[in-house]
């Protein structure tokens, strides 16, 4: 009667490890997919979306080195400011950085 109490008893023991083993790589697999599922949102919204990240003059070209757009002059306006000023007109404004 022991032997078989001990057998059954076994058996479930088993039973039970088979089942937590296919719960953890399920858990396993489904983490998989959402840390992939994120990075890939992530990649593709950067892709996207890549000119909003770097700062652009208004007609779509890129500043010089100084920050200032094409027909702008790099000028200081005191007090260690540095502005970017149209070659006609007087509204100045901070480089495109």
């Amino acid at each position: 009667m022991k032997k078989k109490i001990v057998k059954k008893t076994v058996k479930k023991i088993e039973k039970t490890k088979m089942k937590s083993d296919k719960s953890r790589f399920l858990i396993w697999i489904v983490g998989a997919f959402l840390i992939g599922g994120v990075f890939g949102f992530a990649l593709h919204y950067t892709i996207a979306n890549w000119d909003g990240f770097f700062a652009k003059c208004p007609n779509g070209a890129w500043p010089d080195k100084n920050g200032c757009c094409a027909g702008e002059i790099y000028t200081d306006a005191g007090d260690g400011w540095m502005v970017c000023c149209p070659s006609e007109g007087d509204n100045c404004f901070p480089p495109v950085k």
